[in-house]
């Protein structure tokens, strides 16, 4: 049992410690609130997601969009496993943004994943990685534009500021860097590829203004 028990507390320190380029912005808010003269940096640990907020905000995000996506070959149960999974080698390797990441199958990452997980586990790990069911696709698209949402949502000179720290581009670069690396994964379902249009298509307004 106490080893059980030791598995969920190293899952809980390291997703909790390891830190994603996005900005939480109710974090941000919270922040200013709180805190006299707070000025923002992309790197400061007090706004930036945590990897266990990002997957815990992935089955919020697939729950709310499922009825939408008219597809019953989705199994939104199989989805939420594979979504809970899908990050664990990271744990070990740390975050990369999806815009360098190398889209690789068999990396060190997926190495470490396989170590982390139970075998029962394997299939549903395998699955997301390759994208190969439709609970996958689902879920890989639910992965990729959950930060979109994010930046939807975050005030816009943060949002510039934290792609050009991040990713090095200025702000006419983040719609079409957002939508090369991010809407291929919206392609295999009509609904997906809409919302992610329309989402992107806001955020683009919202740069304008």
């Amino acid at each position: 049992m106490q080893e059980i028990l030791n598995k969920i507390a190293f899952l809980f320190e390291h997703y909790s410690l390891e830190r994603r380029a996005t900005t939480q912005p109710y974090l941000l808010s919270v922040a200013r609130q709180k805190i006299k003269d707070y000025r923002y940096e992309p790197t400061d640990n007090l706004v930036r997601e945590t990897l266990m907020e990002h997957v815990g905000s992935l089955p919020v995000v697939a729950t709310a969009l499922f009825p939408y996506i008219n597809d019953p070959n989705v199994n939104l149960g199989d989805a939420l496993v594979r979504l809970a999974i899908h990050d664990i080698g990271e744990l070990v390797t740390g975050d990369e943004i999806t815009f360098t990441k190398e889209d690789k199958i068999k990396g060190s990452e997926y190495e470490a994943a396989l170590k982390l997980l139970d075998p029962m586990y394997h299939d549903a790990y395998e699955d997301i990685e390759t994208k190969t069911s439709p609970s996958a696709k689902f879920a890989k698209s639910i992965d990729k534009i959950t930060p979109d949402i994010l930046d939807y949502l975050t005030p816009v000179d943060i949002t510039i500021a934290r792609f050009k720290h991040f990713v090095g581009i200025e702000k006419n670069q983040i719609v079409e860097t957002i939508v090369k690396h991010k809407r291929p994964y919206m392609l295999w379902n009509p609904f997906m590829t809409e919302f992610h249009i329309y989402l992107v298509d806001n955020l683009q307004a919202r740069l304008k203004a």
